[in-house]
């Protein structure tokens, strides 16, 4: 089970309050502090715990982040995908 608490937004930064390119928000509809259990199959939940185990978690929880600790560009996920052999 994933407990989520929010997500993070890619806009920009001329488009956010702090210049920042990403942008954290709290779940839809609900209050600031609220998350939401998510089930999730066995099998990711095995490739969880070995990733874990291998990186570790960032300082603020996130369980994937880049080389210098920051969010992962969206670009980069399908980059990884190609060389995997994978369409994303």
């Amino acid at each position: 089970m994933l407990n989520l608490s929010g997500g993070v937004v890619t806009s920009g930064k001329e488009w956010t309050d702090d210049g920042k390119v990403h942008e954290v928000h709290s779940l839809k509809r609900r209050a600031a502090t609220a998350t939401r259990p998510v089930p999730i199959p066995p099998q990711l939940v095995r490739m969880l715990r070995a990733h874990l185990d291998r990186f570790g978690v960032a300082t603020d929880g996130r369980v994937l982040r880049n080389d210098a600790g920051n969010y992962v560009d969206a670009a980069a996920y399908g980059t990884t995908w190609a060389r995997r052999g994978n369409t994303p």
